[in-house]
């Protein structure tokens, strides 16, 4: 609501100055004449919100929330609420603290939300785009618990390894994408600058020139003549397969083929799997019933061939089954992840025993990420090395062959 600053007179003549939040100048006149306040004036206080409102109306609505900003929120509110801070007091503590501009206007949101009478859950509905389901869902026990500020301990928990999974990942993927940007660039320097100097220099002599040079020259005059196939036709391509995963039946067919393919499918799944163990540990821990807690993890695992084996999992625990048997059946989850759950089923320490597993993984894909550097680094010592080779095979024959007949 509106922030109000007025001022007025008491019975006794006192003068009184003050601010009050309400719905408008009457309401404030109104609460003041109840109180045996006379007003003289009321003026309404433009806040950081409403200049984060008009900011917003102006650039148009922000990014999403990344992963850092929730997990800062998490932490954040934790500290506050378990400190018996209101909820409210809490996120106006942290909007004004928070210097991430994103993360102002979502609090901003949260507290007109909460201000209009809803509880948290529905506020972060009102959000869908920032917050998870499983975050919103999460939120939701501990509101209804009692404990929101162990949720929010948990969540912050749960946030920042997911945060160190996809960090690894994306740092065992970078290092080849870069040296392939690296030689696609030399190769095309290469091809246009070099060559062609080295063709006009060979055509005046005349003479024959080795079948390497020739294919070399072939695929320079190709790249310099018809550089819009070679431009056009790797952008229609990706165009068109992002087009086609951006349908279900291509993404679903694509997110399968990740998991199988060569040097990086093992590292995929196992950062699904990781994902879907940590997921259902907290929603266990929690006290979601289990067909719920699949319901609310398949999302969030960040793959749909695996997120419809998660639902496939649900569909039979819903009919009595158990977990362990229907992850057999999925054919995707492996054998030690089956045992593993079993034992805990049958010893009634489910919870603990998914906790176990998702820290396996974790240590598993840094493993993984190790084992796969060292195959990539030698595979693109020989992958850069027969470049060079053929490269230099092409350009110095035909110069050793013509100062062999200079000789």
């Amino acid at each position: 609501m509106p922030l109000f600053q007025y001022t007025g007179r008491a019975k006794d003549g006192q003068k009184l100055k003050g601010e009050m939040e309400a719905r408008s100048t009457d309401d404030v006149a109104r609460q003041l004449q109840s109180i045996n306040v006379f007003p003289i004036s009321i003026k309404e206080i433009v806040e950081k919100t409403n200049s984060l409102t008009n900011l917003q109306l102006t650039i148009g609505d922000p990014s999403k929330l990344k992963i850092d900003d929730l997990v800062f929120f998490s932490r954040q509110l934790y500290t506050l609420i378990k400190s018996s801070v209101p909820i409210l007091a809490a996120l106006q503590g942290l909007e004004e603290t928070t210097d991430n501009l994103t993360l102002k206007i979502c609090i901003t949101k949260l507290r007109e939300s909460l201000d209009e009478g809803l509880d948290l859950t529905q506020a972060l509905e009102r959000q869908k785009q920032n917050f998870p389901p499983l975050f919103i869902s999460l939120v939701h026990i501990g509101e209804t618990t009692g404990k929101l500020a162990e949720v929010f301990r948990d969540l912050s928990t749960y946030l920042k390894k997911e945060q160190e999974t996809k960090a690894k990942v994306k740092s065992a993927l970078r290092y080849p994408i870069i040296v392939l940007i690296v030689i696609a660039i030399g190769l095309t320097i290469i091809n246009v600058f070099v060559i062609p100097n080295f063709a006009d220099m060979y055509s005046g002599f005349g003479a024959e020139l080795p079948l390497p040079t020739q294919i070399l020259m072939g695929f320079s005059d190709f790249m310099i003549n018809y550089w819009y196939i070679c431009i056009g036709v790797p952008v229609i391509v990706v165009y068109l397969f992002l087009k086609y995963i951006s349908t279900d039946e291509g993404k679903l067919a694509w997110h399968k083929k990740m998991t199988s393919l060569p040097l990086f499918g093992k590292l995929i799944l196992q950062s699904s799997i990781t994902r879907f163990a940590r997921s259902l540990s907290i929603t266990s821990a929690a006290g979601v019933p289990m067909v719920q807690a699949l319901k609310i993890i398949a999302p969030s695992v960040g793959n749909v061939f695996i997120e419809n084996k998660i639902n496939d999992i649900r569909t039979g625990v819903e009919r009595g089954e158990s977990i362990s048997a229907n992850l057999t059946r999925t054919n995707i989850f492996p054998g030690l992840v089956v045992q593993m759950i079993s034992i805990g089923e049958e010893a009634g320490s489910l919870e603990e025993m998914i906790s176990e597993v998702a820290d396996y993984y974790e240590r598993e894909i840094e493993y993984t990420i190790e084992a796969l550097t060292a195959a990539i680094e030698p595979l693109m010592v020989v992958v850069i090395g027969s470049i060079v080779l053929v490269m230099a095979l092409g350009i110095f024959l035909p110069m050793i062959s013509l100062m062999g007949a200079i000789g």
